[in-house]
């Protein structure tokens, strides 16, 4: 028997009637009924104090799933039982803290609680003034589309296809977006490309020539 326990048996001799029909060395089966009782009673006690963890869904365990089911988690793009009780956890914890309209800021927190990190890519229609010599010729339907650009290395992932998942369904109806990956790399490529372009057809002929005329 436990402190608790214990604790719980003294309380319950010492509300018996005095007398000797309730004393516990004459009566060993009064004893004995008590000595049952008062594990159950420790563990109601226990329960208590465990009920205060179950009411902040951080430290939630028995209670998460009614929390889940409030909220309507696990989503579509959750697989059953895949999640661990931290990611469920977290889960719920930001649907519960969500705020506002969903915005550039509410896309990229996804892509973090999903663990692949993007960059969000807004585009619109070309029109005389705002356009430069070189911009894309973005037509009329541009202006509803946008790209979520993550890393290569997360092409074909579970996490990738998770966050794709829930794009596409947090996103507004009216809108379309893409997840693509490696967009750093190929702006890099470019980049790389462009140098040894114009080292080739511009640097170089140049230090020829005037190699040539000293």
């Amino acid at each position: 028997m436990d402190v608790i326990e214990a604790s719980y048996f003294q309380q319950l001799q010492q509300l018996l009637p005095p007398g000797p029909a309730f004393d516990l060395e004459l009566q060993p089966d009064l004893a004995q009924m008590l000595a049952a009782l008062a594990p159950e009673l420790a563990r109601v006690d226990q329960n208590n104090e465990a009920l205060l963890l179950e009411l902040n869904p951080a430290t939630s365990t028995v209670l998460l799933s009614v929390w889940e089911g409030y909220l309507g988690l696990p989503d579509m793009c959750v697989v059953p039982g895949s999640q661990t009780l931290e990611q469920r956890r977290a889960a719920v914890i930001a649907k519960l803290t969500a705020t506002g309209a969903p915005q550039l800021s509410f896309y990229q927190r996804l892509g973090v609680q999903s663990g692949v990190p993007i960059q969000i890519e807004e585009f619109r229609p070309c029109r005389v003034g705002p356009a430069s010599v070189g911009d894309f010729l973005y037509g009329d339907g541009w202006p509803w589309s946008w790209i979520a650009s993550a890393p290569l290395e997360a092409f074909g992932t579970d996490a990738a296809a998770t966050l794709d998942c829930r794009l596409q369904h947090e996103a507004p109806e009216y809108t379309d977006v893409v997840l693509s990956f490696g967009k750093d790399v190929v702006e890099n490529l470019t980049s790389t490309v462009d140098q040894l372009f114009n080292a080739i057809h511009y640097v170089a002929p140049a230090a020829v020539a005037g190699a040539e005329g000293s």
